[in-house]
């Protein structure tokens, strides 16, 4: 009887041994947990790695709301009349939100600790600041400009616009910032290319083919030298090769391909398909979708906690497409709402 005993014993242990691999599996892990209303005409999300904090552009509101990281509910709020808040970065050195307003063309520095806020101008006219990025290690922001095809560069210390790099591109709306070899990735949707900057001269090391059309945010993976590029209108993600150029794989996702942002810790992924009112999971290794998750409202823009792994997604409101003869657009029962996946 002993040995079948024991032949009972190891087959209830391999059996639990693949119960608890399907329990962990990071394949099925991620979950949609909570989608929470705030704001109007929200844009863009932002982790504070302080304290975990998140922060969201409203620019309907003309605010840019603190929300609690669990539940999603504003704790806090600053008004930014100066400049109805549309992009939204943040400077973990120095604990400073940065709004832009494509509007206005400004860029305001807001303190978190104080609120105090700073409104900073370009030297020209027709640069309106589109998206923030921060290099910490050098304590400058960067923010790109459609029209002024280019980028602004502003000192972080003193929020004191510093330079344009200008002639960049035709439509110069993301950029992704390599900051161990100052290099700054940039999306010239115009010209459905990737420009490849110098961030201490500005000039233009090198372009290559998106291998999409209507590129419009990028993401590097420093670990892989990759880039992830969000194409609109071919609705896909193309992963290059961030020193060739070469393409290393187009990864169909849905309509309107807009936010892409990296989990470097878990390798994963995230794609917001404004359009397609979708946000994908990709895993970084196999490069395929391992989930996808239904919005019920536009999803623009991807942050990431990457202490925690929490995905917050803000999501918009539908609009009536350009034309005469343009259909009315399908309600989005959740717009202007912040989305939460739990890795």
């Amino acid at each position: 009887m002993k040995p079948t005993a024991n032949r009972h014993a190891a087959t209830w242990s391999m059996a639990i041994v693949a119960l608890s691999a399907v329990a962990i599996d990071p394949l099925a892990a991620q979950t949609l947990v909570k989608i929470e209303k705030i704001g109007a005409n929200i844009y863009q999300p932002v982790v504070n790695e302080k304290d975990g904090s998140v922060y969201i552009s409203s620019a309907g509101t003309d605010m840019v709301y603190k929300l609690d990281p669990a539940t999603l509910k504003a704790v806090d709020s600053i008004h930014t009349p100066e400049s109805a808040p549309m992009g939204l970065g943040i400077s973990q050195n120095t604990q400073t939100l940065y709004t832009t307003n494509s509007r206005s063309g400004l860029v305001v520095a807001i303190d978190i600790p104080t609120g105090k806020k700073t409104v900073i101008k370009a030297d020209a006219e027709g640069r309106a600041p589109r998206e923030i990025r921060v290099d910490e290690s050098r304590d400058l922001v960067y923010a790109s400009s459609v029209r002024g095809k280019g980028l602004w560069v502003i000192d972080a210390k003193t929020n004191k616009f510093l330079k344009f790099y200008g002639d960049l591109g035709n439509a110069i709306t993301g950029h992704y910032i390599d900051e161990k070899n100052n290099i700054i990735y940039a999306t010239a949707m115009g010209d459905n290319e990737i420009v490849v900057v110098d961030g201490t001269t500005g000039k233009v090391l090198k372009k290559f083919p998106a291998h999409g059309e209507r590129p419009t945010n990028v993401h590097h993976d420093a670990k892989g030298n990759r880039l992830f590029v969000a194409n609109q209108t071919t609705e896909n993600i193309t992963v290059l090769d961030a020193t060739t150029g070469a393409l290393i794989k187009a990864i169909p996702t849905a309509a309107g391909a807009l936010g892409v942002n990296y989990d470097p810790q878990r390798d994963r992924i995230y794609v917001a398909n404004r359009h397609g009112r979708t946000v994908n999971v990709i895993d970084g290794t196999s490069l395929e979708i391992i989930k996808t998750f239904e919005i019920g409202a536009l999803p623009n823009t991807v942050a990431i906690n990457h202490q925690t792994g929490d995905v917050y997604v803000t999501n918009k409101e539908a609009v009536r497409e350009r034309g005469e003869n343009a259909p009315e657009p399908v309600p989005a029962p959740n717009a202007d709402s912040v989305s939460l996946i739990k890795p």
